[in-house]
């Protein structure tokens, strides 16, 4: 899957990692920054920690996204108090300090690794994010994190393999998702994306558009679809916690 480097550019000078299990006792906030007496504590400006699954592919991974006033480290707690991920900047970064972070974690295959294995990897709860800013402050923040999984939309068309006109007006269609564990469905991620464009510094031409919850279809805009191209075209459900589910087909256009 990947789906997201289509939507997300992040560029980080860090040193970052995920800890998933150590024989160590589990790090605490206290053991990892040290504050002044009296520093200011800045709450964060954003903090999401969500589920992708890949409903075609059958993979499953977490992403993380933090905004904050410039920093030069960032730690995540889970609910247990446990650090699963760290980040430090060096040099000239630390200097300048981060605003911004988002990650995507490894997306094994549920063959790989079962639903239930990967749930209790990330249990549901409030994930305490603690980071020290440029100038000593304290940064914090909580993301909740759920296990609602929308299912996968079910793609209408155009289907799998089909060839398409790229002169003729193009709809893509969709079935609505049901609310998982009835949180509500709050949108549709619509994805259209030319895989490689030969150019350096766009690798990829993608049409991105967050659809309302009562949407089934959206019209490509003319002129966006290139004679004699593969596209990928993805649907992402997302329930209100923020946990998203995509199904992705592919077509052609004629030359």
């Amino acid at each position: 899957m990947n789906s997201t480097s289509y939507r997300w550019a992040a560029a980080i000078a860090a040193t970052a990692a995920f800890v998933l299990a150590a024989a160590a006792p589990p790090a605490r906030a206290a053991d990892i920054d040290e504050f002044e007496a009296g520093a200011a504590v800045v709450p964060l400006k954003d903090a999401r920690l969500k589920i992708e699954f890949n409903a075609t592919d059958r993979d499953i991974g977490v992403q993380l996204f933090v905004d904050a006033e410039p920093w030069k480290t960032m730690n995540v707690f889970d609910p247990e108090g446990r650090l699963i991920f760290r980040s430090t900047t060096r040099g000239s970064m630390t200097r300048q300090g981060t605003t911004e972070l988002f990650l995507e974690s490894g997306e094994p295959s549920l063959d790989e690794v079962a639903l239930e294995v990967f749930l209790r990897r990330f249990p549901a709860g409030d994930y305490r994010i603690v980071g020290k800013g440029i100038k000593g402050e304290k940064l914090v923040g909580v993301a909740r994190f759920s296990h609602n999984i929308p299912a996968g939309p079910v793609l209408v068309s155009p289907v799998e393999g089909a060839v398409v006109d790229p002169g003729q007006h193009l709809v893509v269609r969709w079935q609505p998702v049901a609310p998982p564990n009835g949180s509500p469905i709050v949108g549709y991620q619509v994805l259209v994306v030319k895989p490689t464009s030969g150019l350096a510094g766009l690798p990829k031409i993608v049409l991105d558009v967050t659809m309302p919850p009562s949407a089934t279809a959206m019209l490509v805009p003319p002129g966006f679809l290139l004679p004699g191209s593969a596209y990928d075209w993805e649907i992402l459900a997302i329930e209100a916690g923020g946990n998203q589910t995509l199904s992705v087909a592919h077509f052609q256009t004629l030359p």
